[in-house]
This record gives structure tokens, C-alpha cells and sequence, in this order.
């Protein structure tokens, strides 16, 4: 799955196999080029600034400029709309390290919808977080969905597969097992296609 994300993310290129995105195939060839085709991923390290505000990691490398200066009143504007957008309760010039671990994993995804994300790359993204925290996450997820945005949510926890999903991939050993629809999906249907055989 890490290879998987980084090949999506335009980090590695793959060796063989092929990528489409609306039918299309694409080759991506970039971190750029990635953004290009809309796909954000969420990693499963927080990977933002914790001394710089909300706003400043939302935009960080793409901040907007007038006259050669960084524009913040418009950076802190913006983020707001964005944060506010996903009907969350962050204020954005507030520095990410004063945060909830759950709230900085927001601002990541408001980070990610600010390229105009068609493709959201999920990697274990509740694997620290309280009950009430995930919940908050499905909210958000239902919210994305509703935008038109596809998750591609990697977990080990089942519970949370089968309760979020509409597809169900399995992947054994790197190599692709199967998919199917979610609602025919049982936990004990998925344990089997990740380990090869029937558990007794």
C-alpha cells in the first residue's frame, strides 16, 4: 500500500501496470503532475509545519502575492472559506502546534481540497485518533463525497471498511486480490481474501 500511495502520489514511477482516472490512462510523472490530475494524499505522519498558522500551511508553496508580498490578509481569508466549507471549527490563524492530533489531520485534508482535490489518497487515518475524533473524520469523508470527491481510505480496521465504503479493495503480498461492493461484503469475506485461505 505505501508503494501504491507513492506511485499515485507521483513520488516513485511504477514498474509495470497501468493508472486511468476517468478512463484515461495517465502517467504521473510528478508530485505536480499528481495535483494536476486532482489526487491529494493524507499521509499517516502529519506532514505540515507546526510553528506556522493554519492558513500558512494550507497554502504553503502556493501563497498568493501582491506587489512581491505574501498577501495574508487574502491567505487567512481563503483558508477560512475552505475550513469552513468542510463545517469545521478551526480558527486558521491559530499555529497548527497548538491544535488536536484530529484537527491537524483536517487542516491536511482542507491542504489537499485547496488543489482542487478529485482523489483523496487516505492512508490509516484513524490510527491515533479517540472515537469522537473519527466520527468527526466520517463526517468530513460524508461531506467530500457529497463534493464529488473519490477517498481511497487504506485501513486494517474492518469495522470502519465495511461502515465507510462503497467498493471494497484487498491487497495480499502487493499484488491486487479482489474487489466488490461493500454492502456484500462480511468481515469474515475480507479476513479470507487477505490471508489466502478460510480461518478456523
Amino acid at each position: 500500500k505505501s508503494t501504491l500511495i507513492k506511485v499515485l502520489g507521483g513520488i516513485h514511477q511504477p514498474d509495470a501496470g497501468s493508472i486511468f482516472i476517468n478512463d484515461e490512462k495517465v502517467n504521473i510523472r510528478g508530485v505536480n503532475e499528481a495535483r494536476k490530475y486532482g489526487i491529494g494524499i493524507i499521509h499517516q505522519e502529519i506532514v505540515l509545519v507546526p510553528y506556522l498558522t493554519v492558513a500558512q500551511n494550507i497554502f504553503l508553496g502556493h501563497e498568493p502575492v501582491h506587489a512581491g508580498i505574501v498577501d495574508s490578509k487574502t491567505i487567512n481569508a481563503r483558508a477560512q472559506e475552505m475550513v469552513a466549507k468542510l463545517g469545521l471549527d478551526i480558527d486558521v490563524t491559530t499555529p497548527l502546534e497548538k491544535l488536536t492530533r484530529a484537527q491537524q489531520q483536517m487542516v491536511e485534508i482542507v491542504k489537499a481540497s485547496s488543489f482542487n482535490v478529485k482523489i483523496l489518497v487516505m492512508d490509516e487515518p484513524t490510527s491515533s485518533l479517540s472515537d469522537e475524533e473519527v466520527e468527526k473524520l466520517f463526517e468530513t469523508i460524508e461531506k467530500l463525497k457529497k463534493q464529488n470527491v473519490s477517498i481511497i481510505y487504506i485501513s486494517h480496521k474492518m469495522e470502519e471498511i465495511l461502515r465507510i465504503s462503497d467498493e471494497v479493495t484487498v491487497m495480499r503480498d502487493g499484488a491486487w486480490v479482489a474487489t466488490e461492493p461493500a454492502a456484500e461484503m462480511t468481515m469474515e469475506r475480507i479476513i479470507k481474501r487477505m490471508v489466502g485461505r478460510e480461518l478456523t
